[in-house]
């Protein structure tokens, strides 16, 4: 029963996903333009940031390691039991 109910909501969810994002726009939402060029030029160095920290993280980890590692210190005593 259980793995039938999981089967049925991943259908209904990608059911629901196509209708959304792949269906046709319809009323007053049809008649609402994509991203001009001002806005593409917004986004563009977000994107490329996105996939420069996905492609090359070890900088910004390198970075945030010593405070990471100092949280961890000051965390770690108080987690655990005796």
């Amino acid at each position: 029963m259980a793995t039938l109910g999981v089967v049925l909501a991943a259908l209904y969810l990608l059911w629901g996903y196509q209708r959304v994002f792949h269906g046709v726009a319809t009323g007053a939402n049809a008649e609402i333009s994509d991203a001009s060029h001002p806005e593409r030029w917004v986004i563009a160095p977000v994107v490329v940031l996105v996939v420069v920290l996905g492609v090359f993280p070890k900088p910004v980890l390198d970075r945030i390691t010593p405070s990471v590692q100092q949280l961890i210190e000051h965390v770690a005593p108080a987690g655990v039991s005796k």
